[in-house]
């Protein structure tokens, strides 16, 4: 195989290394390649059976000779260095509320016994606060705070009272029931319900 000569052998080093810049920023690589763009890319390497003295002395045309190898080896280093795309996070759907239920169990279900007052005492002011009146859906109780609701249950029927008086005074006994709790629950005299605190 006959090599093409060149009366100006720098002439066709300069051209390939200016293509070899040139396809280098093109590919938005131009940071990678300039550590070593000669020895990356290959431009001023011998290529196998040639002689690179030969080149240098013009009997051998550096265009011709790197032009097989150039294109992939840039290729390459513009691969090597793109960077590459984050994948877009989808939203997450937005969680739906919870509806809070109206009454709200802080323990389990106690059974206790009860009795209730009412009659005699209407009018007189509990110890929380009011007047009892025969539709008062309290409870008295020697410790719980005022305003604690309970729920009491009594042969399958269910009502919420509220704790504003202090009773009673019985042994043996947890609640004494207003008049409008009683009445609401079919309950008189004394016997034995089930409870729990709610709020």
């Amino acid at each position: 195989m006959k090599v093409r000569s060149s009366s100006h052998p720098m002439t066709g080093v300069l051209s390939a290394i200016s293509l070899a810049i040139a396809l280098v920023v093109a590919g938005g690589s131009l940071a990678s390649a300039a550590a070593s763009p000669a020895d990356e890319v290959g431009l001023l390497s011998p290529v196998a059976g040639t002689d690179a003295d030969a080149m240098l002395d013009g009997k051998m045309d550096p265009v011709e000779t790197a032009g097989p190898s150039t294109a992939p080896a840039l290729t390459a280093v513009a691969l090597k260095s793109a960077t590459p795309v984050a994948k877009a996070k989808k939203p997450r759907p937005a969680r739906k509320a919870a509806k809070a239920p109206a009454r709200t169990s802080t323990g389990g279900w106690r059974t206790a016994r009860v009795s209730w007052y009412g009659p005699g005492f209407y009018g007189h002011t509990m110890a929380g606060g009011g007047k009892l009146t025969p539709t008062s859906m309290v409870v008295a109780h020697r410790t719980l705070p005022f305003g604690t609701k309970v729920e009491i249950e009594y042969k399958g029927r269910r009502v919420v009272a509220v704790v504003m008086d202090r009773g009673p005074y019985v042994r043996g006994r947890t609640f004494d029931l207003g008049p409008g709790t009683a009445k609401a629950l079919g309950f008189s005299g004394v016997g034995t319900v089930r409870w729990r605190i709610v709020r």
